[in-house]
């Protein structure tokens, strides 16, 4: 089962991996992801937009930021710091 807290981290990860797919360029990801990114970036939730949905719905939004759990995810961080490595532009 999800929690609130989940949930609202799920939110603030996808939006900082979406920064770092738009701001890659296309030497690391192909030019439309990077597009792309940017372009879901343009409609994607504030960091306010997430505390006002936790205010009005506590049982489904956690808090947002900064919160003691909130640690970035390994995987795509491991990923970024390949392509950084390998002398790609962000």
């Amino acid at each position: 089962m999800t929690t609130p807290f989940q949930r609202t981290k799920a939110l603030v990860l996808t939006k900082e991996l979406l920064q770092r797919l738009a701001s890659l360029g296309d030497n690391a990801v192909p030019l439309s992801i990077s597009a792309e990114a940017e372009a879901l970036l343009k409609h994607y939730l504030t960091l306010l937009e997430i505390d006002a949905a936790h205010r009005a719905s506590p049982e489904i939004f956690g808090p947002s930021p900064p919160f003691d759990r909130h640690i970035p995810n390994a995987e795509i961080l491991g990923i970024l710091d390949a392509a950084r490595q390998a002398g790609v532009r962000e």
